[in-house]
């Protein structure tokens, strides 16, 4: 098991941030042209005073791999990601359950962010990456641990991209909240 942690500037407010993260369209754009992914889709968003809840699946691109766990995987490997965001606490938390081997995967973690100057804010993404799986597990846990910083470093620079490229839309997204 490991644990992770990565920090990237995004140009924009705390709540700009927030808005942005859950907007359908940015994500729809990050996860189809910035990550890659084959699919990526919301299944389920609501919200409460306290909370937002969200499950959402992915399939996430495969490459790299060794051949014995590209075939465990296989073509159609995908998760189910449940997710919280705290309101109070601005802090959002995810587990994500694979559709296969999900008694030997495991991956969770915690995103939030803080103040870093007028209209920046520093994200803090951490997050647990285990793989019990006898002769693979510490190289397939290194490979999930280097997907995962170059999908937060990836998005960094999209989001950065983004509200550079949108001004008045980032701003009005932050409003609407």
């Amino acid at each position: 098991m490991i644990q992770i942690e990565a920090r990237h500037l995004i140009h924009c407010d705390e709540d700009t941030f927030w808005e942005l993260f859950f907007s359908a369209e940015v994500n729809e754009r990050m996860y189809r042209d910035v990550l890659k992914f084959p699919a990526f889709e919301v299944l389920e968003q609501r919200e409460d005073e306290r909370t937002m809840v969200r499950k959402a699946t992915g399939q996430p691109r495969i490459h790299g791999l060794p051949a014995p766990i590209q075939s465990m995987l296989g073509p159609n490997f995908r998760y189910i990601e449940d997710s919280v965001f705290d309101k109070a606490a601005r802090s959002w938390s995810w587990t994500m359950a694979p559709n296969l081997l999900s008694d030997r995967l495991r991956n969770s973690g915690t995103l939030l962010v803080e103040p870093s100057g007028p209209g920046k804010v520093t994200r803090v993404a951490r997050a647990t990456i285990e793989a019990k799986i006898f002769g693979f597990g510490k190289v397939l846990e290194g490979i999930m641990e280097k997907e995962m910083r170059a999908g937060w470093d990836d998005s960094a620079a999209f989001l950065n991209r983004w509200v550079a490229e949108h001004p008045a839309r980032a701003t009005a997204v932050a409003s609407e909240g």
